[in-house]
């Protein structure tokens, strides 16, 4: 199967997401779109949300600008679901791990949905807007540059 793995090409991932924390290279990433906040409450004065256009690492809670679609294997797929039960228990306050069980099957079949619709290798980005039914996700494609043995 396909995932998300976190693309880093330099440290502007750390600047942009000083508040929120920025997803580590190569880490898991999942699409995400449990951790979106309510764009019709965002002014002038509301701190900057970069849910609308970023990924969110698996471990880390962090946030990615930019994710690599990868292969996976079955004991990752479930490492990444274990992981996400944690978060939505411990971060989020989850009422019962069987709550947060069903979020957390739910995102990674999402994220593992989605990469089924790109070629492994490709690099995409998100953005999202808001609609009157619920926010919409379009998805950016991107091929893999390699310069020598840098990736690009």
């Amino acid at each position: 199967m396909n995932f998300l793995k976190a693309v880093r090409l330099d440290a502007s991932d750390s600047l942009v997401y000083s508040q929120e924390g920025a997803a580590r290279e190569g880490e898991w990433l999942v699409s995400g779109g449990y951790a979106v906040c309510d764009p019709t409450g965002v002014t002038h004065r509301t701190p900057i949300c970069h849910c609308l256009t970023s990924f969110v690492g698996v471990v880390s809670c962090g946030r990615c600008t930019i994710a690599e679609v990868v292969e996976m294997d079955k004991s990752e797929y479930q490492q990444v679901i274990e992981h996400l039960v944690r978060h939505c228990v411990d971060d989020l306050g989850a009422p019962t791990l069987a709550a947060a069980s069903a979020v957390a099957e739910e995102e990674a079949a999402y994220t593992t949905e989605l990469c089924d619709s790109f070629s492994a290798g490709v690099w995409i980005t998100v953005e999202r807007t808001p609609g009157g039914d619920g926010i919409r996700e379009h998805y950016s494609v991107f091929k893999r540059l390699m310069i020598g043995g840098h990736r690009l």
